[in-house]
């Protein structure tokens, strides 16, 4: 199979030179009938874990069916993610993708499956804004003195990231490359490592989301300069966005969303994105989401999900291909 993006060819079109919906699942007159699989590829306890599960609470009451969260993973992503490609197509095996679903096709090119062709976008769950976070030493007050720090001591200063192709690492080199400015990067295994070497002084910054964030800035262990989207945090107030510091153009935010394998028939995607931002309107649930620092998925339609998609892949491709980033 043919991994390669090609930005010239739609979702759309694809679907029809295969047939379409003549190679659609039979749908069940009454789905769902029975329990819905959420694959997360993810361990249990992570950010995207946690939004899975509410949400997947939230749609079980509204599809009248359970929906099972199933960790899957491995393999960056990819282990659970060829899982759900090849599942039946009836809309009951779902993945959950993050933004690292759009940045392998251009890291790793010899995919077990097309990011596009092989899914089907069902809705978006929800999308979190990442602090840039410095430890207390670093001698700038603001991101705009911070950022005229990096750029008066080229090399000098070194950014920690959960891994090569995580979006703390995409806002690193998204940073540089926006910002010019010549930073060094550090890989860890998973943020965790990557914050205790932050408030321990061996790296002196990183992007970090701000549910996670929030707790270090308020013990005093590490300052927020920045936020990384165009709009700023609630969680942060007064702190800025970084394009309001004077990096134009930078936008870089964690992101989860429902995918079906390609194929399934049309009336489930529907319905599954029907419960699903009817769920994300609930009051209780856009609670529990500002306690973690997220935001609900704007609720799109599927065919807007697909482009997207399309234009998140080109643009972390643009990334990686200007970084010369290496998985590790």
């Amino acid at each position: 199979m043919n991994n390669k993006h090609n930005p010239g060819i739609s979702r759309r079109s694809l679907m029809a030179g295969m047939g379409g919906v003549a190679l659609a699942a039979p749908a069940s007159a009454a789905f769902p009938d029975r329990p819905v699989r959420l694959v997360v590829p993810y361990a249990a306890g992570g950010g995207t874990d946690v939004v899975s599960r509410l949400v997947a609470q939230a749609i079980t009451a509204r599809l009248g069916q359970p929906v099972v969260v199933e960790n899957r993973t491995g393999g960056g992503v990819v282990g659970g993610s060829e899982f759900v490609a090849r599942a039946a197509p009836d809309g009951y095996t779902l993945l959950v993708a993050t933004t690292s679903h759009t940045v392998n096709p251009t890291l790793l090119p010899s995919l077990p499956y097309d990011t596009e062709r092989d899914f089907a976008p069902v809705a978006m769950f929800s999308e979190v804004p990442m602090a840039l976070i410095v430890h207390p030493a670093v001698p700038a007050a603001d991101a705009r003195a911070f950022l005229a720090l990096l750029r008066a001591r080229p090399g000098a200063f070194t950014y920690g990231s959960a891994g090569v192709g995580s979006t703390p690492h995409l806002a690193g080199e998204l940073l540089r490359l926006l910002a010019g400015v010549d930073i060094l990067h550090v890989a860890y295994r998973g943020n965790g490592p990557a914050l205790q070497d932050l408030v321990a002084g061996q790296i002196q910054f990183m992007f970090d989301p701000v549910s996670t964030a929030s707790a270090l800035v308020r013990s005093g262990s590490v300052r927020a300069l920045a936020i990384s989207t165009r709009t700023p945090s609630p969680v942060f107030p007064g702190v800025p966005t970084l394009e309001e510091a004077g990096v134009a153009g930078f936008d870089c935010r964690t992101w989860n969303a429902a995918l079906a394998p390609a194929r399934t028939p049309p009336e489930a995607v529907a319905r599954l994105n029907e419960a699903i931002i009817a769920a994300l309107a609930e009051p209780a649930l856009r609670a529990r989401f500002a306690e973690l620092g997220a935001n609900p998925g704007e609720p799109m339609p599927p065919a807007a999900i697909s482009t997207f998609i399309t234009h998140e892949i080109e643009r972390w491709g643009d990334v990686v291909r200007r970084s010369a980033m290496r998985p590790a």
